[in-house]
């Protein structure tokens, strides 16, 4: 008969396999997951924009984000957040977000315009960029909110600022504020840089968070056997005793 050891431990090594291949699964779950956000968002790049019009249209993007967009209406410049802390090219810079407000409508909507390189000698002096006048035309990628970054200190009102909620700019001004942020893609002159990066996902360190734990299941799927071959053995010797 196998020992007590014996079978304590043949019982751990399979309540560790089992874990072990779990947590494998979950992460190749996680991977499939993330995989279908980078479809969906590559899909979202090369799709057909959708006009926004009516609130109604708001509504819509929102419930299936990220979205290719159109809008037209006019920026209300002075309500511009520079979002700090966010470098380009290892330069430092800002992330500029204005609310635009559709036309013919009260809704408003926030739009990441792009990148402005920061004073380096002075990090509270804004930069100059464009401000096109008038109605504007802007195409760009509806997403659920703007990239976050760690906050180095308490959030301020001002206009710079580390991180925006939408639901903030919405108790700020007033009105009614499209829960998603465009980020613009088309030109436009304001001197801003536009070189957006899509999001990644991770799927791949998922995948390879998964191998590791099946490669480990298969280590502790060994120990058993290992365990079991000693047990005959040492059986096998008592008998010939």
């Amino acid at each position: 008969m196998p020992s007590l050891r014996t079978t304590l431990a043949i019982g751990a090594a399979l309540v560790g396999f089992a874990v072990t291949v779990a947590l494998g699964m979950w992460q190749l779950r996680r991977a499939a997951e993330k995989t279908a956000l980078d479809q969906t968002w590559e899909a979202a790049q090369s799709g057909a924009p959708l006009v926004l019009h009516t609130a109604a249209d708001v509504a819509a993007v929102a419930a299936s984000l990220p979205r290719r967009v159109r809008v037209g209406g006019e920026f209300d410049y002075p309500r511009t957040y520079w979002l700090d802390n966010r470098p380009l090219a290892g330069r430092a810079g800002f992330l500029v977000v204005t609310p635009l407000r559709l036309d013919g409508t009260q809704q408003v909507v926030l739009v990441n315009r792009g990148w402005a390189a920061r004073d380096p000698g002075d990090r509270t002096r804004l930069p100059a960029i464009g401000r096109p006048a008038g109605s504007v035309e802007i195409e760009g990628i509806a997403v659920a909110d703007m990239p976050r970054v760690f906050d180095l200190g308490e959030q301020g009102a001002g206009v710079i600022r580390q991180n925006l909620d939408v639901r903030e700019v919405e108790s700020e001004i007033g009105m009614p504020v499209a829960h998603f942020v465009i980020q613009q893609t088309s030109a436009l002159d304001d001197a801003l840089d536009r070189r957006w990066t899509p999001p990644a996902s991770g799927a791949e360190r998922n995948r390879g968070y998964a191998f590791q734990w099946f490669a480990l299941a298969t280590l502790i799927a060994l120990l058993p056997i290992v365990l079991g071959l000693r047990a005959l053995r040492a059986r096998s010797r008592v008998g010939r005793a």
